[in-house]
């Protein structure tokens, strides 16, 4: 059979083609450096396989515990309430960071805790609700390290609840229905991760005070807004506290 050069030279292109897309799909993506509006976010290594599964230093679970104190002292304006809870804060914080170790979301947790303790000794009520929602925002982002455990969402929750009850305090009705319907999604994200057997009446009890919750800000009603965020602090409290240390 007779092949001439040019069928030779064809089937060497293709194959020398085949041959480096294969050596290119081989290789890992390399992580960018610049996108469209400038630098991509600066990520940190994935733990080891083992720490992953781990679960997070119940100091964690502490320090949203201690964010409750400082939010209520700001939304009722004790800042001596507030004040206490930010040292509670910064004792438990290091602790906390050691065991964490340099995990993605430490560092942006200790430039907020920066600007939360200035807020705080300037008694700013805003920039003090905006940097408490920063620092637990990061406490968050520090949870995801941690795969078997529900922390990130619900901290995300109670970042949730935190941003409703500050706008219906400030009588911003709009602001806050944008919040109440935020939470809204986010608990519905939330709940099947928080969904366990030793625990599962409590969430199941959440989800119908998140909704009744929802439905008293519509009506903007502050008295039912009150009781129900009363049973929101309670049952949270007590997911809270079931996994500690989990």
């Amino acid at each position: 059979m007779h092949i001439t050069k040019a069928k030779c030279h064809s089937a060497a292109a293709i194959a020398l083609a085949i041959l480096i897309t294969s050596c290119s799909m081989a290789e890992p993506v390399k992580k960018p450096e610049i996108g469209p509006a400038g630098s991509p976010t600066e990520s940190l290594p994935n733990p080891p396989i083992l720490e992953r599964f781990q679960a997070p230093p119940a100091q964690l679970y502490d320090l949203e515990a201690t964010a409750g104190v400082i939010f209520q002292g700001l939304n009722k304006s004790k800042w001596p309430e507030a004040e206490a809870g930010l040292n509670t804060l910064q004792s438990i914080w290091p602790e906390a960071k050691g065991l964490t170790g340099e995990k993605k979301g430490v560092k942006t947790a200790d430039e907020a805790l920066t600007k939360l303790t200035a807020a705080i000794q300037e008694k700013e009520a805003t920039a003090t609700y905006d940097n408490l929602s920063k620092f637990m925002g990061s406490i968050g982002e520090i949870g995801k390290s941690y795969k078997l455990s529900p922390l990130s969402d619900l901290i995300a929750v109670d970042n949730g609840i935190r941003n409703v009850s500050f706008y219906v305090e400030d009588n911003d009705w709009a602001k806050a229905a944008i919040k109440v319907n935020e939470l809204d999604g986010t608990w519905g994200q939330a709940k099947p991760s928080l969904e366990k057997v030793g625990i599962l009446g409590e969430v199941s009890k959440t989800h119908s005070q998140i909704k009744q919750f929802k439905d008293a800000v519509a009506a903007q009603n502050k008295g039912a807004i009150e009781d129900q965020l009363a049973n929101i602090n309670d049952s949270m409290a007590r997911i809270r506290n079931y996994y500690r240390g989990k």
